[in-house]
């Protein structure tokens, strides 16, 4: 089960939505020395003491992130600084 799940409406669809996760990938490269692998349109990461994937639709984005023993009092801060970065990247769409 994972640690952390975020949900997400969005309007982008399919082609720009993977076009920002794809940017995503970029930043848990760099920034967090990540492994990244796409399998269709989800994108699967890794990383010293956190694995997760990002699934894309039309409409929909789910990110689910399991940490390790030594991350998880950091969860809330994870979280939050996830939330960030998806913000910049793919802005929420409030559900009808």
């Amino acid at each position: 089960m994972a640690d952390i799940f975020i949900e997400r409406t969005h309007t982008l669809g399919l082609d720009q939505a993977l076009d920002q996760v794809e940017a995503l990938a970029y930043l848990l490269v760099d920034e967090l020395d990540a492994r990244c692998a796409w399998d269709g349109n989800r994108l699967d990461f890794t990383r010293p003491g956190a694995s997760g994937c990002v699934e894309v639709t039309e409409t929909l984005l789910i990110l689910e992130v399991s940490l390790g023993f030594l991350l998880r009092p950091f969860k809330d801060r994870i979280e939050q600084s996830i939330t960030e970065k998806l913000d910049s990247l793919v802005p929420c769409h409030p559900s009808a």
